[in-house]
């Protein structure tokens, strides 16, 4: 995967900074990418840790193959034991404490931090591994669109691990930007001052950052991602999925009728509601962190099931409105037009064959699925209800699947038979059917072979 032109140039900015840095480009504009490509182009900064948030652990696994071909593994739990020598290792926040004295003898040369305004507060547990780990590494990337999320004091951490010398007294940095107060109870620091003075030093010295609005040229039209997330019970769906895998295996090629056919649709379908459903609490974790670092923006989520959408309107932190078969067609309408036509709703939810066609939602440049359907057709109708003729911004398309799950096998199939989708539309050779469910069963059976 290419950087784009921006991209290549903050890459290169970072290396001028000796792989110190704040990537802290808006929601979408590649960070992720970046600090890859950073880690690419200098081998020696290799091995890496990155620590993030636990529902992008295998988002950020699956970039490094897929973006720069870097092997990683992804830690797991709170008793740290062997894991395997990659050039690349994950970790969640949640976790890090219990396997900060472990990581620490391992040697690492890069420290990525993804989603750093989570480090902002110098007691907490996690912030104190991140600081005994960083300490000891030549280069430390933090990367997010929000590292400043109420008050400049919140960035002292990081400034800290990134320049300790530069920024060695919190309580200096706090007096001069931080706007201190002093109250019956003691040094308040919950204001800012000097706001332009701190923001040249940080242009000057670490922080690079990119707005949307700023490199929109750059942008396609339509950008997708596929976002692994982790299940709240692994081993529910694999008890179901050895058990369907154990049936699968036992049938042969002349078993291979209609009726057959429609037991493996049923079952097939089965796990897919049910690693929606062990997804949920992930994909509502990631939806609520959208809002958070995207105040002023509106969201469309798509799902396939009720319960799945029920879910998402109670546990969304957002006010919100839904549409699936039961909406009437006044009703419907009336929905629409409160999401494009005022501040408040921010989110949307759709069932996609119900909202998949013949409405615009154009207030939103961001589309979330949280299921998925058989037809790659239905999904791209879905995409295109924000992306319509005469908008000018690139609009986001984010797969939300359950990671090492039969979701996952779909999402890669659909995503060809997309291709071949576009091949046959645009021009170009085509070759293969379109048929997603035999090459679903095909590739479980393959699993079965391995």
């Amino acid at each position: 995967m290419k950087p784009l032109p921006f991209q290549k140039e903050d890459i290169l900015q970072v290396e001028r900074w000796s792989g110190r840095a704040i990537l802290a480009h808006e929601m979408g504009l590649g960070k992720t990418l970046m600090a890859l490509g950073y880690l690419r182009r200098n081998p020696e900064a290799l091995p890496a840790l990155v620590v993030c948030p636990a529902i992008i652990k295998y988002h950020w696994q699956q970039e490094a193959m897929k973006a720069v071909g870097l092997d990683s593994v992804v830690l797991e739990g709170r008793k740290p034991s062997w894991f395997p020598s990659k050039p690349l290792t994950i970790i969640n926040y949640d976790i890090l404490p219990w396997w900060a004295n472990r990581l620490r003898k391992i040697g690492f040369k890069t420290l990525v931090l993804d989603e750093c305004h989570r480090v902002k507060s110098p007691s907490a547990k996690r912030t104190k591994a991140v600081t005994k780990l960083g300490r000891q590494m030549p280069h430390v990337l933090a990367l997010s669109g929000t590292p400043l999320m109420n008050k400049p004091m919140e960035l002292w951490t990081v400034l800290n691990l990134l320049h300790p010398k530069q920024f060695k007294s919190r309580m200096k940095f706090a007096h001069k930007f931080c706007g201190a107060e002093w109250t019956p109870w003691g040094w308040k620091f919950d204001g800012a001052s000097h706001t332009e003075k701190l923001h040249t030093i940080l242009t000057e010295h670490c922080m690079v950052r990119r707005r949307k609005m700023d490199v929109l040229k750059d942008l396609p039209p339509k950008l997708r991602q596929v976002i692994p997330l982790p299940l709240s019970n692994r081993a529910e769906y694999n008890h179901a999925c050895d058990d369907f895998l154990g049936w699968l295996e036992e049938q042969s090629p002349d078993k291979a009728n209609r009726a057959s056919k429609a037991i493996q649709m049923a079952r097939i379908g089965y796990l897919l509601r049910l690693a929606a459903k062990l997804k949920l609490r992930s994909a509502v974790d990631w939806i609520n962190e959208w809002l958070e670092q995207n105040p002023g923006d509106k969201l469309v989520v798509f799902a396939n099931h009720r319960k799945c959408l029920s879910a998402l309107e109670r546990k969304c932190r957002a006010s919100s409105v839904l549409i699936d078969g039961s909406v009437s067609g006044r009703d419907r309408n009336k929905m629409v037009g409160a999401f494009q036509n005022s501040s408040d709703p921010r989110l949307f939810l759709g069932n996609m064959h119900a909202a998949g066609e013949g409405i615009t939602l154009t207030a939103a440049h961001h589309v979330v699925f949280v299921e998925l359907d058989w037809v790659p057709a239905v999904l791209r109708q879905a995409e295109d209800r924000c992306h319509r003729i005469g908008t000018t911004d690139t609009v986001w398309c984010t797969y939300l699947v359950a990671h090492d799950t039969v979701e996952e096998s779909l999402c890669r199939i659909i995503q060809k038979k997309q291709r071949v989708m576009s091949e046959v539309l645009d021009g170009g050779p085509v070759q293969g059917d379109l048929n997603v469910f035999d090459e679903l069963v095909s590739s479980l059976n393959r699993k079965l072979t391995l």
